[in-house]
Order: structure tokens, then C-alpha cells, then sequence
């Protein structure tokens, strides 16, 4: 029997809230939502915070401060941040290109040895072993798996290449 009461008080309970909920006005609506599942999430992150999850505890409990309006972190934020730090010459070379009608400049045929020195940064007549340096130094850099793209790696390959055939 208390099973049955318990349960008929819980129904009531949850049709008055969607009633209330219906007729409410959308903006406090809406920032009552943010709230909760901004009180919500902060509650969980307390809850991984005492498990020693240390690494989850910190995003979640941003996320809850988030909602509830106490920190104010916009993905955009943290992602130019990221690439200041990654590739500190990203914004000028998202500049560059932004004129362009292309990301990436057109292809002239193939590449010269005085383009390849360009690219490499060498002087005319550099030795196998500083184009060997300088193509592994560019490539940790540019390579895709680096926050490089595979044009830019593409390129420096072409360039090592080009240089190499000549010391064969």
C-alpha cells in the first residue's frame, strides 16, 4: 500500500511540474534549466573529483560553472589558444591565404632547385647532410600529425627530393 501511495504522490508531483513547466515563460524556462543542469553537472564533477578523476573533475566542473554563469569559456577561446601555443605563426598564415582563391598556391610544374632552397631556407649548394637537417627539422613542424597540413609536408618532401637528385 505505501508503494501505491508513494507512486500516485510522485505522479501528481511530476504532471504538476510539467504543467508548470508548460506555462512557464520560455526565458525562465530556460534559465532554470541552465541552472539545474548547471548545479547537476557541478555535483557530478564533485562526485568524479572524489574518485580521483581528477582529469574529468576539472572539464565538468568548467562546463557547470559554465551554465550557471560564473565562467565564461567560448570554444573559440580555447581553440586559438591552442593553436597560439601549437604553431605560433598560424594567424598570419590564415591571413595569407585568405585573399587567396585557394588554400593552397597554384602549381607552376615542378619545382625548381631555387624554389626548393627557398622553401628548405638553405643557400645554393648546401651538402646532403644540411638538406637532410633542414628538411627533418621543417618537417617536425609541418607535419600533418604536427598541426602541419599535407600540402606544406608535400612541399618540403618535393624540396628535399629535388635538392637530393643532384647530390646522386
Amino acid at each position: 500500500m505505501p508503494e501505491i501511495l508513494l507512486g500516485v504522490v510522485v505522479l501528481v508531483l511530476g504532471l504538476w511540474a510539467v504543467n508548470a513547466f508548460s506555462k512557464a515563460d520560455p526565458k525562465q524556462a530556460a534559465r532554470l534549466v541552465r541552472g539545474l543542469g548547471g548545479v547537476a553537472v557541478l555535483v557530478f564533477a564533485g562526485f568524479l573529483l572524489l574518485r580521483g578523476e581528477i582529469g574529468l573533475a576539472i572539464p565538468a566542473g568548467l562546463i557547470g560553472l559554465g551554465l550557471l554563469g560564473w565562467v565564461s569559456v567560448r570554444p573559440r577561446d580555447l581553440f586559438t589558444a591552442y593553436f597560439d601555443r601549437r604553431a605560433p605563426g598560424w594567424r598570419e598564415y590564415a591571413q595569407g591565404n585568405a585573399g587567396a582563391a585557394g588554400s593552397r598556391p597554384p602549381s607552376g610544374g615542378k619545382m625548381t632547385e631555387e624554389e626548393a632552397y627557398q622553401i628548405l631556407g638553405l643557400q645554393s649548394g648546401a651538402s646532403a647532410e644540411d638538406i637532410a637537417r633542414a628538411h627533418r627539422t621543417l618537417m617536425k613542424k609541418l607535419h600533418p600529425d604536427q598541426g602541419g597540413t599535407t600540402y606544406l609536408a608535400a612541399r618540403v618532401n618535393e624540396a628535399k627530393d629535388v635538392l637530393l637528385r643532384r647530390h646522386r
